[in-house]
């Protein structure tokens, strides 16, 4: 059997992974099926009043994941102009977080060669987590995971986004422009999303690739000057918390699926 095989299943996309007998659901399949109604409802209202711009995220987050595979592999990025605004500051910033340490993952296995098994037919590595008594797993591809000079192991994952990311909401007395407030009003609940991946691929790493993840990271660049590569750490007890609210994902996606 191949390593890895994309298949659709109920119209979500799953994965065939190496000594699994059920296809295992990606985890953003998880995270789309387990949405409020309500937030179904307003992505679909988005959606169809900005034609075309979910697809131009989409083709913009895999240009970037394989700008920085090519960047740590030592391949020039030269990008097209309307990247460029997207591109300015990471090269430096993954420089700056990585320094005198070393990449374990960038899309796929890096300077660990036991972990290509790990690499499916179509040259993408993914990671899984399964219970095979509950029948419960998922698998995906985290972005980068590397060892760095103080000898941490840190999964991250990288986003573009044209406004930022925010850790908390803005306050109401604070003197900033309406749109940037919904920008950052908006950021919040794509960080507490991107929070809830980091802590699935954290699960699928630490089972199948032996490894102890002490920190999760999301390193967003944006082509707002004030925002340009935004970094946002995560630490043990945090992980912790973001586990917690996955398993909870996971527990509400199986019992849909057993219902239904």
């Amino acid at each position: 059997m191949s390593n890895s095989t994309r298949v659709t299943v109920n119209g979500l996309r799953h994965y065939r992974c190496e000594g699994v007998d059920v296809p295992l659901p990606s985890v953003t399949s998880i995270l789309s099926a387990t949405q409020s109604a309500e937030t179904q409802r307003k992505l679909a209202h988005w959606n169809a009043l900005n034609p075309g711009k979910a697809d131009a995220a989409a083709a913009r987050g895999s240009w970037i994941h394989e700008a920085v595979e090519n960047h740590v592999r030592g391949i020039t990025v030269n990008p097209r102009e309307d990247l460029k605004p997207f591109w300015n500051d990471v090269p430096e910033t993954v420089d700056d977080l990585i320094g005198t340490g070393r990449v374990l993952w960038s899309e796929k296995p890096l300077n660990q060669p036991s972990w290509n098994r790990y690499v499916g037919d179509d040259g993408v590595g993914r990671i899984h987590y399964y219970d095979s008594q509950k029948k419960h797993g998922w698998a995906g591809c985290c972005d980068i995971i590397y060892e760095d000079s103080n000898g941490e192991i840190i999964l991250g994952d990288f986003k573009t986004s044209v406004g930022p990311y925010s850790a908390k909401f803005p306050s109401s007395k604070s003197n900033i422009p309406d749109d940037l407030r919904k920008a950052l009003i908006s950021g919040v609940f794509k960080l507490k999303k991107t929070k809830l991946q980091l802590a699935a691929y954290t699960i699928a790493a630490e089972e199948c690739l032996g490894i102890k993840i002490t920190k999760t990271q999301i390193i967003v660049s944006t082509p707002l000057p004030d925002y340009s590569v935004q970094v946002f750490s995560f630490g043990e007890n945090e992980i912790e918390k973001d586990k917690d609210n996955w398993w909870e994902m996971v527990r509400k996606y199986y019992d849909m699926h057993e219902l239904a």
